[in-house]
């Protein structure tokens, strides 16, 4: 779970002089001698600028890095991997541009198009106008939590260290150069100048789910975690047919646990307030305690047909219970039908795939595709036979 604070000034000088991955992504690919801003979002000693060899590589606090032919999102990871595995930043946020002299609005984070947009250097545009150029709020984007980073490049190198010496004591605060807006819908407009050299980052909110027997069944925003009296609460409440006695809480990775309300729920312990809560992409299922819900596996199973059970189940788990795959199945790619209409093509992992399968979803096995060779030698007898009476025709 990403948590977001004043960003220290170094960091934000360096940044706003490049473009941002996201507008890169997969498409510009690092080479010899092309400098690299590598940004690490409220870490300033670990942000630098370096210069890829001739070998195709970096150096890095103590790390030896090949980038050359990759793409920055590939760099970025081999960053994030090298510092993690190094123990030096834990879950860092990291920047990772190429060194580019364009000047324009930098917007990124829960907007559609993160980018930069050009703007003169001396002119300045609206705040909405930025977040409206990189295509509007996504659906998760807390619209409460709108930073406008302002670039200040007036600040001596000597105080820029110290900043850095008081930020790891945790006594030192950049907010003067970072503003926050509240930009919601039922706020009035104000007039925020943003000038070329800033950047605009919209904090995007975690996204949890409540399924099952709850009166408004969905996806739920938050920021940070929340427990399960508030989930349960913003999904409108249980229905009068929930199943207390086994929710299930559903983790990111697809592995889940059960519990019980009645016996663990109102237990206000650390431990337990930390065992129930809900984080980004986790997700909280009420079973039906009144009737087994179906789901169905249809196809080239050996018992197609409806797997009556009691919460969700893992995708591996509903096609041993419908007896395996047939000889014919294609075991690689199965389709999953939600209860909302969605049709998802799902590559399977066997024995490993941890998915996780609603009541009333629907998985389709297809035929594996295969080669008819009657039918192929049938053709290519008629194809010989056809060519041969036409070599005798012309030649008569």
């Amino acid at each position: 779970m990403i948590r977001f604070r004043a960003i220290p000034i170094c960091s934000v000088l360096l940044m706003l002089v490049v473009s941002t991955s996201a507008v890169l992504g997969d498409v510009y690919k690092i080479k010899e001698r092309d400098n690299l801003l590598i940004a690490v979002i409220g870490q300033p000693e670990y942000t630098q600028t370096v210069q890829v060899r001739e070998d195709g590589r970096i150096s890095y606090f103590g790390g030896d890095l090949e980038v050359a032919g990759k793409s920055t999102d590939e760099v970025n990871r081999l960053i994030y991997d090298f510092l993690q595995n190094e123990e030096l930043v834990n879950n860092p946020i990291i920047m990772v541009s190429p060194v580019l002299h364009e000047t324009g609005v930098i917007v990124g984070g829960a907007v559609n198009n993160p980018g930069r947009y050009p703007l003169s250097p001396e002119s300045s545009t609206d705040l909405y106008r930025a977040i409206a150029l990189a295509g509007g709020f996504t659906e998760n984007a807390d619209r409460q939590q709108v930073r406008l980073i302002r670039y200040k490049p007036n600040i001596p190198k000597k105080d820029r260290a110290n900043d850095v010496n008081k930020q790891r004591n945790g006594t030192y605060s950049d907010a003067s150069n970072v503003e926050i807006f509240d930009l919601s819908t039922n706020q009035p407009y104000r007039e925020i100048r943003v000038a070329a050299t800033d950047l605009v980052y919209v904090v995007p909110l975690s996204v949890i789910e409540v399924q099952g027997e709850v009166k408004t069944p969905g996806k739920l925003f938050i920021r940070h975690s929340v427990s399960i009296t508030n989930a349960l609460a913003r999904a409108g409440g249980m229905t009068e047919e929930a199943n207390l006695s086994s929710f299930v809480k559903i983790n990111k990775d697809g592995t889940h646990i059960v519990f019980s309300i009645s016996e663990e729920y109102w237990q206000d312990t650390e431990e337990n307030e930390k065992e129930i809560s809900l984080t980004d992409g986790e997700v909280l299922f009420v079973p039906n305690a009144i009737k087994m819900e179906p789901i169905y596996v249809t196809g080239y199973v050996r018992a197609p047909g409806a797997q009556r059970v009691r919460g969700p189940l893992t995708i591996n788990k509903a096609i041993a219970l419908a007896g395996g795959f047939e000889d014919e199945a294609d075991s690689k790619k199965l389709f999953i039908h939600r209860t909302d209409g969605t049709i998802i093509e799902h590559n399977y992992i066997v024995g490993k795939d941890t998915t996780i399968l609603y009541p009333g979803d629907i998985i389709e096995v297809k035929k594996r595709f295969q080669l008819n060779w009657g039918l192929i030698s049938t053709m290519a007898s008629t194809t010989i036979a056809i060519t041969y009476f036409i070599i005798n025709l012309t030649q008569n």
